[in-house]
């Protein structure tokens, strides 16, 4: 598979965990939500290092 679309589909997960991480803090538990953005923030360094290295 092309590492362009392996990085789409990283930033799309990120994007998504994102607003669902942002939901949850605002409107359910706090914590919680800090778990999926941490979690969203370690897919989009994936991404991040995927672009740098150009693997």
């Amino acid at each position: 598979m092309n590492t362009n679309v392996i990085r789409n589909w990283l930033n799309i997960i990120f994007m998504l965990g994102a607003i669902v991480g942002l939901v949850f803090y605002f409107n359910h538990q706090k914590e919680t939500g800090i778990y999926i953005i941490l979690v969203s923030m370690a897919i989009k360094f994936a991404e991040a290092a995927l672009r740098m290295f150009k693997v």
